[in-house]
């Protein structure tokens, strides 16, 4: 799930505002959609609802939390999504139900709604352990019915250009897809509910680290680029996973994701490389990157703008549009010729880099004496020293933290793991 914040600059959404309709100006009639978890980033799906509710593409038919809603939901409220299925029976049942919750809900929900007949939009990361996208996928499967998953980076086209970038061999061969992210994140964010900075909460996996939520997207983004979708896909993960947050979870985290190798006659998959963090002095757009022998190309994923760089140094700026990924469910539901953009099949590869994370020994803390806390009280957030530089460099070695010789270097944080044989 998103974190608790609606304001993108404070969110694990995505950025990026200009988005192509798919499906926008059709006659067909809207799908009705209900909505799982109206706070925290739930805010940003009804908005986004309004938007294309206004368009003429959905309509909110209920809505399900907890706690009490604003005024203006109060006539489609439910307290759980049995409640609302019960009060929408035959042909005022939702289509589609979306879920905005935390993450170890995500796998109940979705397969009670798939049983019952809707299509479902599933926010990011869909499972928190790996035996579970098995699950989902035969709850779809099962139902005759489409699974999205919230990983908004596919949205947008720099994604595919990358991808089409390796395909026809404009780089030349390709040493690795790199991704950088340096994010802040203070007390408060940490705080937003009892699952936030989790790893496990009343016996079940929560998985709340930065490669696996807030910055989820920079590894999902660079797997798909670097053509691991499937969970056979990948050979082994190598992580060190530190935090200065007082969480559970990890908050500075190192990622090496290398491929399996590929069937017979198929192009070798390269590595994948991700160094990301919450604990930086200021926030910047997150990239992603593929370096190749004749040249590299950096994505700003959340500005939806790329550079490519030629052998002769010469730079090209590009701009791609975004597809928002409700709109593209709705669009599909009413046509199933629209493709899916990020469709659960294709976040096996996310799912073992996440069990990885889950299976590895707990997160390190970072020795205080290398952390400077700036601000006060719950707006307090942790500066780890030079960490944007240490981010660069372990990306540019494809090393983890603790080889760089730094201060706080702790061997025994470095694990490696493996996916089981037979894994989903």
């Amino acid at each position: 799930m998103s974190p608790a914040a609606a304001d993108p600059s404070a969110t694990d959404a995505d950025g990026g505002t200009d988005q192509q309709g798919a499906g926008a100006g059709t006659s067909a009639a809207p799908v009705r959609v209900a909505l799982v978890g109206t706070r925290g980033f739930g805010r940003v799906h009804l908005e986004n609802l309004a938007r294309l509710t206004a368009a003429g593409l959905a309509e909110l038919v209920g809505v399900v939390d907890i706690a009490d809603p604003p005024a203006e939901l109060a006539a489609i409220h439910h307290r759980n999504l049995e409640e609302l299925l019960a009060a929408l029976p035959g042909e005022a049942s939702p289509e589609v139900v979306i879920i905005a919750t935390p993450i170890d809900t995500h796998v109940p929900l979705a397969t009670a709604a798939l049983a019952a007949g809707c299509h479902v939009y599933l926010e990011k990361p869909p499972v928190p352990e790996l035996g579970e996208l098995r699950t989902l996928q035969e709850a779809a499967d099962a139902a005759v019915r489409s699974l999205q998953v919230g990983f908004q980076a596919r949205g947008g086209g720099g994604v595919d250009a990358l991808i089409d970038l390796i395909a026809t061999g404009q780089l030349g061969a390709v040493r690795a897809v790199r991704a950088y992210g340096a994010w802040q994140r203070d007390r408060a964010y940490y705080q937003r509910s009892r699952w936030a900075g989790r790893r496990r909460l009343d016996g079940r996996r929560v998985a709340d680290g930065v490669a696996t939520n807030p910055l989820a997207h920079s590894v999902h983004a660079a797997l798909a680029i670097a053509g691991m979708t499937r969970v056979e896909d990948v050979a082994r993960v190598t992580t060190e996973l530190r935090r200065a947050h007082d969480i559970e979870a990890d908050d500075t985290s190192f990622l090496r994701v290398e491929p399996a190798p590929g069937g017979t006659g198929e192009p070798a998959r390269p590595t994948v490389l991700a160094a990301l963090t919450t604990t930086a002095p200021d926030q910047s757009a997150p990239w992603v990157e593929v370096l190749g022998e004749n040249g590299s190309a950096r994505l700003w994923y959340t500005e939806d703008r790329a550079e490519v760089t030629a052998a002769d140094g010469t730079v090209t700026a590009h701009e791609y549009p975004r597809t928002d990924l409700v709109e593209n469910l709705l669009a599909h539901v009413r046509d199933p010729q629209v493709a899916l953009i990020s469709p659960l099949a294709s976040t096996g590869a996310f799912s073992a880099v996440l069990e990885a994370i889950q299976s590895v020994p707990d997160p390190l803390p970072i020795d205080p004496s290398s952390v400077t806390w700036e601000g006060d009280g719950e707006a307090a957030h942790p500066v780890v020293d030079r960490i944007e530089e240490v981010l660069l460099e372990a990306l540019d070695r494809g090393e983890p933290f603790s080889r760089l010789g730094l201060p706080w270097a702790r061997e025994d944080a470095i694990a490696t793991w493996t996916p089981p044989v037979g894994a989903p």
